[in-house]
């Protein structure tokens, strides 16, 4: 899953990125918009594919589209059950933005996917 996961990333393929989800797959989201007691949670693969597109080629607090130069995977490992990466893109304004994932997965997709994002702030 992690190569296909990079793969997605390096070819911002974010279609193919999507289909590591499950069907009924949650995505939850900590970060200074979404605080810990009020997570942002996205449930199934369509609703988190539209959310990958917004938030890949979005800036999270203007909304403006934005050029995504490069996307990187540190620091991953995977079991049969969950795996775990460090998410680094970087943008052509040159800003970053690194998301940790620790998902669970359920027969080979990912289940249950909780990310800590943090991002420049100019």
């Amino acid at each position: 899953m992690l190569t296909e996961i990079v793969r997605a990333l390096r070819g911002k393929d974010i279609e193919a990125l999507s289909e590591v989800y499950a069907e009924d797959a949650v995505l939850e989201e900590i970060s200074s918009l979404h605080r810990p007691a009020h997570p942002s949670v996205t449930s199934g693969r369509p609703a988190i594919l539209e959310r990958l597109k917004n938030e890949v080629f979005r800036d999270p607090i203007s909304g403006w589209s934005r050029q995504l130069d490069s996307a990187e995977i540190l620091d991953g490992f995977e079991t049969d059950d969950a795996v775990a990466f460090l998410e680094v893109r970087t943008y052509e304004a040159g800003d970053q933005i690194v998301v940790q994932h620790l998902a669970r997965k359920k027969n080979g997709l990912i289940n249950h996917d909780r990310i800590v994002v943090a991002w420049d702030a100019e």
